[in-house]
């Protein structure tokens, strides 16, 4: 016969607020995996541990939000873009003669609460003509 290990919902919403895995959840606290799901079809332990991972989750984005917008980080500002407010890369090939002009251009999406970038990246050179 197993042990018995008195967990409450607050101190398994510890570990679910902690991301552990039920898998991890059960050794820590020294339970079969089937024990922990058991406990998680009960609605309080199914609204804590529910509740502490989207909390984590906030404050995980939130997180990702600050450090993005304080420090500037262009990946992750070009990410979060993308995901929320409907921002795409558009690529544009314009051909003349032998020159090529590319240009790289973000374009906002999402009623455009931010105005498209000033800066434009362009790439000049010769093209080598097929044959």
């Amino acid at each position: 016969m197993g042990r018995q290990t008195r967990i409450t919902p607050e101190q398994l919403a510890i570990y679910a607020g902690a991301m552990c895995p039920q898998a991890e959840v059960a050794r820590i606290i020294g339970v079969s995996e089937s024990a922990v799901s058991q406990m998680l079809k009960k609605p309080a332990y199914r609204e804590a541990w529910d509740r502490a991972r989207e909390n984590t989750k906030f404050r995980l984005r939130e997180a990702q939000l600050k450090n993005a917008i304080e420090d500037r980080k262009t990946v992750d500002l070009i990410w979060l873009g993308k995901q929320y407010l409907e921002q795409r890369d558009s690529i544009h090939e314009v051909k003349q003669d032998t020159n090529v002009e590319i240009r790289f251009i973000a374009e906002w999406g999402g009623g455009g609460a931010l105005p498209a970038p000033a800066e434009q990246d362009t790439i000049e050179g010769e093209v080598e003509e097929e044959t």
